[in-house]
């Protein structure tokens, strides 16, 4: 399943930047994350919590960055293993840093989440709404953020 979405935040493009690069500060604004352990500035380990229409998924997820472009792109690679579903997930997102002037950035993401398992047969159409509504409050997180530290 593909998602490609973007949203506006804010802030200056820079300061964007170093929250993004900040695993701690950026796992405080996505949805769910919870126990987030960084073993290096690339590689982090965090138990999630998902809220679907029918029921709620916890998962044991791993994240990597795998590539970055000071101040412009990143791609990040998780997979993520239900802790009481058969199957697991993969996801290979790319996030894009548009400056729109000094003090707006927009955020530009393409998602390609993959399941297996159990969390398949959830099916796109429950999960694509699940994951576009956990994209939305992230990005409203990310303007609390910011919004909290003027």
């Amino acid at each position: 399943m593909k998602i490609n979405d973007s949203f506006t935040i804010n802030a200056a493009k820079d300061d964007v930047w170093t929250v993004f690069m900040d695993v701690e500060k950026l796992a405080s604004c996505v949805p769910g994350c919870n126990d987030l352990v960084a073993h290096s500035d690339t590689e982090y380990e965090a138990d999630m919590v998902v809220k679907t229409k029918f029921m709620t998924i916890k998962f044991k997820a791993n994240g990597v960055l795998k590539d970055a472009i000071e101040g412009e792109e990143l791609k990040v690679e998780m997979v993520g293993k239900p802790m009481k579903l058969a199957g697991l997930f993969k996801s290979r997102m790319s996030v894009q840093l548009e400056e729109i002037d000094a003090n707006q950035t927009k955020i530009l993401y393409e998602m390609d989440l993959q399941m297996t398992g159990r969390l398949a047969t959830l099916g796109d159409i429950l999960m694509r709404g699940t994951v576009k509504k956990s994209a939305d409050e992230f990005a409203d997180n990310v303007q609390k953020l910011f919004a909290e530290a003027r």
